[in-house]
Order: C-alpha cells, then structure tokens, then sequence
C-alpha cells in the first residue's frame, strides 16, 4: 500500500454507540472507515475490498468473534493484516482463545479512546514492518494472492474480476513484483522464473512479458517498461 493511500479499517459489529466513538477516532487519524454488522457482511467486504485492519466484536448477531477471525484467516477471507478483538470479558481464557483463533491484538471494553487510537497504529506499524510476508499484495489496477496464485482486477480500491493468468505468466508477474521499482535484469527473471542463469534467447520472455501487459495493464500505463537490452522495470502505476 502507498503512504498516500488512506489506511482502510472495517469494524464488525453493531455497538452503536462504540461505532460514533471509533468514527470520530478514525476521522482524527484520516484513517477511512469500512462497517460490517454481522461476520458473513464482513467476508463479504473482505471479498471486494482492500482492508488494512480489522476491529472485531467478540460477539456478534449472527455467531461468535473468535469462529469468524478462524474463518477470515482461512480461505473465506485470506486476511493477513491485524485483527484486533473487543470484548467485555477480561479473563485470561477468553484473551488466550482470541488470540490462538487468530487475533492480533485484545481490548477490553470500555476502550479508552486513546489507547484505542495508539493500538491501531502500533498493530498497523508492526504489520507493515513485514508486509513483505503478506500473502495479498494490492496495487493500483490489481492484486496478487500468493497463497492462492490468483490475481483480481482492482476498480477504485474495489475487487473486480479474476485475472486469468498462465503459471508462466504468473511466475514472470511474481518476478517483477519482487523487484519492484528497480530494474529486473534478463538474467534475474531467468533465475527467478525458470531457475536457470540464462536461456539464450529473450524472446519467450517478450513474449510472457507483452500478455502481462494486456492482461494486468488496464488503463495502459506503462506498468511494466522495458529497458531495451537490460530487462523490466515493474511500477505501481
């Protein structure tokens, strides 16, 4: 995510009053704010939104906070980022069980609104600091699912369709990523695509490298350029 995108935080529940106290937290830290009432609301957010952070009732109308930070860890949801839990209960088994279900962080309610504020950010910033482990990497016409190898066509800051990639194309696309902003030389994307040093022939990759194009490249903004006779420079553009 670039700085100069607003952090996205999705509340899961139906605490009404809770729910003014964090808009006005959020509104203050110009962090935007995403609202689900119920766990099968918030898969579906998780679905077609990007979200940085999740704060998570411990119980909700149509089931238990700790079963549905299982589920959006797993396959349903596929979030990596923070989970924070609220709950009234403050016993060290209902903090322990939030935690091995998932969750990142445990609060107490009432919530000071402080502390509020400063546990978001702490779990925010400790995230990013290995967001290179993330499983879904969201750029500005896409993202990737490295735990599913799937790409989605991204419509301002929403999910859209599946981008239907070939392994090669895929592999050539994870490359690039990974390089990021600095040039990907031939041999590099040799080694990182078909682990070898050197093919011989740049051709099969032009060629892998031009349907990227078409696919991922949308709006036609020089996303991948070539650097004619070194290799590729993949922007978020």
């Amino acid at each position: 995510m670039k700085e100069t995108e607003r952090t996205k935080i999705l509340y899961v529940g139906n605490d009404e009053h809770f729910l003014r106290t964090i808009s006005l937290q959020l509104a203050e830290a110009d962090h935007e704010m995403v609202c689900a009432p119920n766990g099968e609301q918030a898969v579906k957010v998780l679905r077609r939104e990007r979200v940085d952070l999740i704060l998570l009732e411990g119980v909700l109308p149509d089931g238990d906070g700790c079963q549905l930070c299982l589920r959006i860890r797993g396959g349903e949801g596929g979030f990596t980022g923070p989970v924070i839990l609220l709950s009234g209960a403050a016993h060290s088994m209902e903090i322990v069980r939030a935690l091995r279900s998932g969750g990142s962080d445990y609060l107490v309610k009432p919530v000071d609104r402080g502390i509020l504020r400063e546990r978001i950010e702490e779990n925010l910033r400790r995230f990013r600091s290995t967001g290179s482990k993330k499983d879904r990497r969201w750029f500005k016409q896409f993202m990737i699912d490295n735990s599913r190898r799937e790409v989605y066509r991204v419509e301002e800051g929403r999910l859209g369709r599946q981008i239907f990639l070939s392994p090669l194309e895929y592999a050539v696309l994870e490359a690039l990523i990974r390089h990021q902003d600095e040039v990907a030389l031939y041999r590099d994307l040799y080694r990182d695509v078909w682990q070898q040093e050197d093919l011989g022939d740049v051709r099969s990759l032009m060629v892998h490298v031009s349907n990227l194009r078409k696919k991922v490249d949308q709006n036609h903004t020089e996303m991948i350029v070539a650097v004619r006779g070194v290799g590729y420079l993949f922007q978020d553009a």
